[in-house]
């Protein structure tokens, strides 16, 4: 390593962002769809929200969360394409695999997203800066000229990635200690990963309007502002402490949910639609080897309604069939709205080496049936069986969008 190169002049991780990935990938399959705006959906229809979009359709306005009779008004050559995530989740797979020949995938925070950390000579800022740009060709090179990405590099995971957030499609942004605080001044206060809108209220309501104030505020001030530890642990990240937020080595919950098509917006297609999200969740859970002790529905409406939310706690089970029947008992709380979205999730949940069998369980020869379902779907096709009896619109959908996590290949 460079001698006279202090650490403040010294980066640890490279970030690897794939840009408009979904999209991407899409215009990689299809060189039909290249140089055209293209949204990605879930399903083909004015009433749904673009869950991915092109640059060329960003131009226009159009992003994530944009209905699309709006994406429309602004575009209206925009091309509608409905998501394939099977394809994006064996795309993140050959993503992985291509920058593993350049230095290791240290740690993947969502399929469009990866961290590697920098090593010896690796984290001088010109070697680091070689090892993006060889990182960029090499994606190009195996996957196709789709497929770009913009890198942060920095002394931490955190401002990696905001680094790789500052220069979009195919940017580079270094930043460095000694390059604190300046070099963030330009940002607004959402654009710092972790800060939303309700955060950024409370920033507002403690004197912080800037991110110029938020590197200028001292510990105290936003431990108070964030309520808690938290607040500390961002003053050390902005200023550049090697840290990364702490994550608990168990799950607490899951689920799922969907934004409903026109014709099962009504509330016996909104609880067919429940049921197969509840199917999935449940195989998912017993793949992780977990169990739960709550069941949540939650439905949004078109109306005045706003949202609904009821839960029912159990003893602790994985089985479908019980899980089922605890939410059919839900849908009687269910108020007489016209459900947009609907959703389920499993809490509470409890690592399979933690479970306590109820000594007054049914059957046990039942609590293997679920498990049995699984292998013969996995070995013949997803919806060889099923529970209850789902229409084929519900047995077609194939997917939800993979943001946060990246599902796996039984799940398809």
């Amino acid at each position: 390593m460079n001698a006279h190169a202090p650490d403040d002049d010294l980066v640890n991780w490279l970030f690897l962002d794939l840009n408009s990935f979904f999209a991407s990938c899409e215009q990689q399959e299809r060189p039909e769809l290249r140089g055209r705006p293209i949204a990605i959906v879930q399903m083909l229809t004015d009433s749904t929200c673009a869950i991915a979009a092109s640059y060329e359709a960003k131009s226009f306005g159009v992003k994530t969360g944009t209905m699309i009779w709006e994406a429309k008004k602004r575009c209206p050559d925009l091309v509608l394409v409905q998501a394939r995530h099977k394809l994006y989740v064996q795309y993140h797979h050959r993503i992985c695999e291509a920058v593993d020949t350049c230095l290791p995938v240290t740690k993947v925070s969502s399929i469009d997203e990866m961290a590697c950390r920098l090593m010896g000579r690796e984290r001088e800022v010109s070697t680091a800066k070689a090892l993006a740009h060889k990182v960029k060709h090499v994606l190009r090179q195996r996957l196709g000229d789709c497929m770009t990405c913009s890198i942060g590099l920095a002394p931490s995971i955190f401002l990696a990635k905001v680094a790789s957030d500052m220069q979009k499609p195919d940017g580079l942004v270094v930043i460095t200690k000694s390059a604190l605080p300046d070099i963030l001044h330009r940002l607004d206060l959402t654009d710092i990963y972790g800060i939303g809108t309700r955060m950024e209220h409370r920033l507002h309501q403690a004197g912080i309007g800037t991110v110029a104030d938020l590197l200028r505020a001292p510990r105290s001030q936003l431990r108070q502002a964030w309520g808690g530890i938290y607040g500390v642990l961002y003053y050390e990240l902005l200023h550049g402490a090697d840290l990364q937020f702490p994550s608990s080595p168990h799950r607490k919950s899951m689920g799922h949910q969907h934004v409903l098509e026109p014709e099962l917006r009504t509330l016996d297609g909104a609880r067919q639609f429940s049921q197969h999200l509840l199917a999935k969740a449940a195989e998912r859970l017993r793949h992780d080897n977990y169990f739960c002790r709550h069941l949540g529905l939650s439905l949004a409406s078109a109306e005045d309604w706003g949202n609904f939310w009821t839960e029912s706690g159990f003893h602790e089970t994985q089985d479908t069939d019980f899980l089922l029947a605890r939410l059919s008992q839900l849908w009687k709380q269910a108020p007489r709205l016209k459900p947009i979205k609907v959703g389920i999730v499993l809490l509470g949940l409890v690592p399979a080496a933690h479970h306590q069998p109820d000594l007054f369980a049914d059957n046990p020869r039942r609590q293997k049936l679920s498990p049995l379902i699984d292998q013969i779907n996995r070995r013949y096709g997803r919806g060889a069986i099923s529970f209850g009896n789902p229409t084929p619109q519900i047995q077609k959908f194939t997917g939800h969008a993979a943001f946060q996590r990246v599902p796996e290949e039984f799940e398809f």
